[in-house]
């Protein structure tokens, strides 16, 4: 069994492609011997971004403080979802995304997904 409070766990920079003002903690990973999980910790300060990627996995991302964009693509048409604290967005695997803190405060949320 694996414990650990978000809290023990340090933020690391993510800076990967054009993300800017990122900070993210993993908190179940494969080196905790999950073979099919991973949880991320995001906080993303004002006008920060992560890079806009597409996985061959899918998310589930709570959203726990502030407010944001996701943008995403419906074929090639661009589409933008507001988000906020509450809201759980669901990914599915090979859907476009990126998380953009468009409001005045930190955006913040956990990053549910699995590894395949």
């Amino acid at each position: 069994m694996h414990v650990v409070n978000t809290a023990d766990v340090l933020f690391e920079q993510f800076s990967e492609r054009v993300a800017k003002n990122t900070l993210r903690k993993t908190l179940v990973s494969d080196k905790d011997g999950s073979k099919l999980f991973r949880l991320r910790y995001y906080c993303i300060e004002p006008q920060g971004q992560t890079p806009f990627d597409i996985h061959d996995y899918e998310h589930v991302v709570i959203v726990v403080r502030g407010r944001g964009t996701v943008l995403s693509k419906d074929g090639e048409t661009p589409r933008l979802y507001q988000v906020k604290q509450g809201d759980v967005i669901y990914i599915r695997s090979r859907e476009p995304h990126q998380f953009i803190n468009t409001g005045g405060e930190k955006l913040e949320f956990y990053c549910f997904s699995t590894t395949h």
